[in-house]
């Protein structure tokens, strides 16, 4: 609920809310669909429209605000259904953990875990990640990890500290913990100083990778993925541009086999808060960048 009081004093609200096209467009369709009704009455003789005062244009035009006000408020999800494929995309302010379906982690290209030494801050995804399901286990975690990077194809770099097997953007690993999956996919470099930084070339890359694991290795189940890069990625691309860049990847990825018959992208609630970000304009967006 405090989402939603929050939109209402946001700035980026009110402008979508009440001067949209459609909003305009809502605001003419109930003035003038009341203006009609008017039109009507005065014809059969009910009313004078002659010797209405100008004033009733007021409460009519307080009642179109309040129509548009209504029909534009604040959402918390919003689903765009892509035509002809049975595809749906779906974007919703929440807890990815709370969100059902196969989840999706970004991590680092060398699948640094260490969350003690500060390597993966606790506050990423990642680290919330291995708090939840590897509290105090991180071995386990990384055997898993190194047993199922074994096969693919790596380099060795230098670090001040850390893992120093590099593998490509995009690499992924399945965690199954009781019934819940887990796919990990590498997209931001580490540095010398264990710094993360991806580019929008790498997140282009790192979905591809992501995409392909998914259809050749994993499940045909709705996909969640967070909004990447809007973090400690260190983007500084517009959340509405990352939301379209997923869903783009995600719609050319399914082109020739549909491997998720919906893709749910989870952006933080502390995320939205930040950056203004309006549902409504996301919504919009999907229409007019994919195809």
């Amino acid at each position: 609920m405090n989402y939603y009081f929050r939109s209402f004093k946001t700035k980026s609200y009110w402008v979508y809310a009440l001067l949209s096209v459609d909003s305009v467009k809502t605001f003419m369709a109930v003035v003038g669909g009341i203006w009609l009704f008017v039109d009507i009455l005065s014809t059969i003789k009910i009313i004078e429209k002659d010797k209405l005062s100008l004033w009733v244009l007021i409460p009519l035009a307080i009642l179109g605000i309040l129509v548009v006000v209504f029909t534009r408020r604040p959402v918390k999800k919003i689903i765009y259904k892509y035509p002809g494929q049975d595809l749906k995309i779906e974007v919703c302010i929440g807890d990815l953990f709370e969100v059902p379906g196969q989840k999706v982690i970004s991590t680092n290209t060398t699948f640094d875990t260490d969350i003690a030494s500060g390597i993966i801050s606790s506050r990423s995804l990642q680290g919330q990640f291995t708090e939840k399901f590897y509290p105090g286990n991180l071995p386990a975690l990384d055997a898993e990890l190194d047993r199922q990077l074994s096969n693919l194809q790596h380099t060795i770099i230098n670090k001040d500290a850390g893992k120093t097997k590099r593998y490509d953007y995009g690499a992924t690993v399945k965690l199954n913990l009781s019934g819940q999956l887990f796919y990990w996919f590498a997209m931001a470099d580490l540095n010398h100083s264990n710094t993360a930084k991806t580019t929008l070339k790498n997140v282009y890359e790192a979905l591809d990778g992501l995409w392909d694991y998914i259809e050749t290795k994993g499940e045909k189940l709705d996909t969640v993925i967070p909004l990447i890069g809007s973090g400690l990625g260190r983007l500084t691309t517009s959340r509405k541009k990352l939301i379209a860049i997923i869903a783009q990847s995600f719609i050319n990825a399914s082109e020739q086999n549909i491997f998720s018959d919906k893709l749910v992208i989870v952006i933080h609630p502390g995320d939205v808060e930040k950056s203004g970000l309006n549902l409504f304009e996301v919504k919009d967006l999907l229409h007019h960048y994919l195809p």
